[in-house]
């Protein structure tokens, strides 16, 4: 008598991966921002191949602003001043370390961008917080006068030594190279100022506003030949 085989038990079952979770709103948001800040810094800035005119437009109007600000100070004395310089700094330092956040720094640069950040940020905050939290003096606007100047002659020479790196035979960035030496020269000059007193801080406030104010006409000028080459089709 032969034996009757068992019937066959289920099929065993296969183990589905489980469904992609999709990702959450706040950082498709957070990447959407992202983005759209990596390429307004990289259209605003004047030596890149993709700048913008009308970015560089709003630029020169915006240090066209800041120099007769500097120059008349509407809104207040050098304490007003002192506020919108420390701005500035820490502006330009965030979009380091921005940019650093996004490693869109070369690595062999990492270091010197990092300790432009963090002397950029530390400095524009002391500024601020202290204009903003205590009375300012006349002894408090040269001694603060000082410390921007400090801070701007390191973001410029930290600038100039990121210039002077360069992969094979790359060549200089010059518009970056004059910019960094420009930055440098204006913090030496406000820092021997703040040495001598509130009169010279004030002194070049006038000139950095004269300055700011040509820089603007220039930016003005550049944005405007930019356009024409849009226009013509030489660049898009």
């Amino acid at each position: 008598m032969t034996a009757i085989p068992p019937p066959p038990g289920p099929a065993p079952q296969t183990q589905q991966p489980p469904p992609a979770q999709p990702a959450s709103s706040t950082q498709a948001n957070v990447d959407r921002a992202t983005a759209a800040t990596e390429d307004l810094i990289d259209r605003g800035a004047p030596w890149s191949s993709r700048t913008s005119w009308t970015i560089v437009l709003a630029e020169g109007i915006v240090a066209g602003i800041l120099g007769l600000i500097f120059l008349f100070k509407p809104l207040g004395g050098s304490a007003t001043t002192l506020q919108l310089v420390g701005l500035v700094l820490l502006i330009g330092a965030l979009i380091t370390a921005f940019q650093l956040w996004r490693h869109r720094v070369r690595p062999d640069l990492e270091i010197l961008a990092a300790f432009r950040a963090g002397s950029g940020t530390t400095v524009g905050l002391v500024v601020i917080m202290a204009t903003f939290f205590a009375a300012v003096t006349e002894a408090v606007s040269a001694a603060l006068a000082v410390i921007i100047g400090i801070g701007f002659i390191v973001f410029g020479l930290t600038g100039i030594a990121a210039s002077f790196i360069r992969p094979g035979s790359a060549p200089l960035p010059m518009p970056s190279l004059v910019a960094n030496a420009a930055l440098a020269v204006a913090g030496a000059v406000l820092m021997f100022a703040g040495a001598a007193g509130s009169g010279a801080v004030d002194g070049i406030f006038n000139l950095l506003g004269i300055l700011l104010i040509v820089a603007g006409l220039g930016l003005g000028g550049y944005a405007y030949l930019l356009r024409q080459q849009e226009m013509s089709g030489v660049r898009r």
